[in-house]
């Protein structure tokens, strides 16, 4: 406990801080439990209650879970909180999901251009899993915004960028909002530029990887314009926006054909 002792902290804080290095350390993967709480007050030379305040400082930070009855376990993305930004208190949610298109086209063309220059073989075939999943899920009539995830998922891991990974949850959260916003079912042309990424970053070809993907991101934010101007009978709202939830009109929940990504 001397070790890391900081009298200008309170204790549990001390204590916190502590433990995530211990965590960092000690080579624990998510879903790995911690010791007991008795095990930790004693190797801290604390008192139970302190351990208590730093699993709840750590719980709020998701680096841990507790599971009552089972004990406490590294979070599955450790220190990744589910809002960072408090995005769910925007009001505007058409216009929230306008920005996130236009977040988009700052960062992900430069994501793909990485991952066509950095994808090796199982990053290819994750990519071309996914998409082919995304076409599986529209002809089958399947809500089909899981498999569009995590084929940009793919994509960003395939970029080899750490702190690319870790804006995935911000990418996902703006491929949500987009359709959350249209009502037009996946086009063509959307499904096409999606090949067209895949065949690029196959190729290695980080030129063309970036120009298809800042073409489908152009294509959404038209559309996104689109349903803005021509709202559906019954309000701005009946389009599904994100604020109705997962099930709001034209949300993937109720139209299995929703925009593509």
């Amino acid at each position: 406990m001397n070790a890391f002792i900081n009298n200008n902290k309170p204790l549990p804080q001390q204590a916190a801080e502590y433990l995530t290095q211990w965590i960092l350390e000690s080579g624990l993967t998510p879903g790995d439990k911690l010791p007991t709480e008795l095990e930790l007050a004693k190797t801290l030379q604390v008192g139970r209650s302190t351990v208590r305040e730093a699993i709840m400082i750590l719980k709020s930070r998701n680096i841990v879970e507790v599971r009552r009855g089972c004990g406490t376990f590294l979070s599955k993305a450790p220190g990744q909180i589910d809002d960072p930004l408090g995005l769910e208190f925007v009001k505007d949610r058409a216009k929230l999901a306008m920005d996130w298109g236009i977040v988009r086209l700052i960062i992900e063309p430069a994501v793909v251009e990485l991952a066509a220059i950095h994808a090796d073989e199982e990053d290819l075939r994750q990519i071309a899993y996914w998409n082919r999943r995304i076409d599986e899920d529209i002809d089958e009539g399947r809500p089909h915004l899981e498999s569009d995830v995590a084929f940009h998922r793919a994509i960003t891991a395939a970029s080899k960028n750490i702190l690319m990974d870790k804006l995935m949850p911000l990418i996902s959260e703006g491929i949500q909002q987009f359709m959350g916003s249209v009502e037009e079912v996946s086009t063509p042309d959307a499904r096409k530029l999606h090949h067209e990424i895949q065949a690029a970053i196959e190729r290695h070809d980080a030129d063309a990887a970036r120009r298809a993907m800042e073409a489908v991101l152009c294509l959404n934010q038209e559309r996104m314009r689109q349903s803005a101007a021509n709202p559906p009978a019954g309000g701005p709202s009946a389009a599904g926006s994100p604020a109705d939830g997962p099930s709001a009109a034209g949300s993937p929940a109720d139209d299995p054909s929703a925009a593509g990504s």
